[in-house]
C-alpha cells in the first residue's frame, strides 16, 4: 500500500445519561498514534487529552488508564482534538488506520454524531483491524488482547498498558513484525503456544519453542 500508516489507539469513557447513549456510549479522554511511511519506518507520533462534554471519569477508568478529573480539566475539546490530529495525519496521500480490534472507529464516528461534528472523509474509510489479522495468521480460535498478542510474539510491552500513546507504539510494534509475513511464518513453525499463569514482563501468555 503507498502512503501512510496510521496506527491509533484511543482511551474513553461511558456516557452515562440514557438519551445520550442512544447516539455515543462513550467519550473519548485520549487520543494516541504513531505514523509510519510505506516502509513501516516510524516517521511522527502525536498524543493529546481530551476533555469530556457529558461524562465525568469513573474510578474504574481511572484505575485502568491513569486518566483523571485534572488529567483532562484543561484539555481540548472532541472538536478541537480531532481537528488537531486531521491536521497531524494530513491528506496530502491516502493514509490507513490501524486499530488493535475495531471499536476505535466506532467510538470516533459516534462522538462526531453525538457533537454534530464533520469529520475529515478519511475517518470513514481505509481502516485494518490488526487483532484480526493476528488471530488469522496464528491460528487462534479468539482474537486477543494487545499485551496477550505482544507475549505470542515474543515482543516485550513498552511504557504503560492503557495509555493511548504507548499502546499505539507497541500496536505499531505489532505491524512491523506483521509484516515480515516469512519471518511470522518460521517462527509459528518452530513454536507452540501454552497458557500460563505467569505476569513477568508484562506478558499473560507465554511462546516455548520446540527442542529440535
Amino acid at each position: 500500500m503507498h502512503g501512510n500508516k496510521i496506527v491509533l489507539d484511543l482511551e474513553f469513557t461511558p456516557v452515562r445519561d440514557p438519551d445520550l447513549q442512544a447516539v455515543a456510549s462513550s467519550e473519548i479522554l485520549e487520543i494516541g498514534a504513531v505514523k509510519l511511511n510505506e516502509n513501516n519506518e516510524v516517521m511522527e507520533e502525536f498524543q493529546t487529552y481530551v476533555k469530556p462534554q457529558y461524562s465525568s471519569i469513573p474510578p474504574h477508568i481511572t484505575r485502568i488508564t491513569g486518566i483523571t478529573e485534572k488529567t483532562v480539566e484543561n484539555a481540548p475539546s472532541y472538536g478541537a482534538a480531532v481537528a488537531a490530529f486531521t491536521d497531524w495525519v494530513g491528506d496530502s496521500v491516502r493514509s490507513r488506520f490501524y486499530t488493535w480490534s475495531n471499536s476505535d472507529q466506532g467510538v470516533l464516528l459516534k462522538e462526531a454524531d453525538l457533537k454534530e461534528q464533520t469529520l475529515h472523509k478519511m475517518f470513514y474509510t481505509y481502516w485494518v483491524d490488526l487483532q484480526r489479522i493476528h488471530q488469522r495468521l496464528y491460528g487462534f480460535t479468539r482474537p486477543m488482547n494487545l499485551t496477550s498478542a505482544l507475549g505470542s510474539m515474543q515482543i516485550y510491552f513498552k511504557g504503560t498498558e492503557h495509555g493511548a500513546l504507548a499502546d499505539a507504539r507497541n500496536t505499531a510494534g505489532i505491524l512491523q513484525q506483521l509484516s515480515h509475513v516469512q519471518a511470522v511464518r518460521q517462527q509459528i513453525e518452530a513454536s507452540h503456544i501454552t497458557y500460563n499463569s505467569t505476569e513477568s514482563h508484562g506478558f499473560t501468555m507465554g511462546l516455548v519453542f520446540k527442542n529440535r
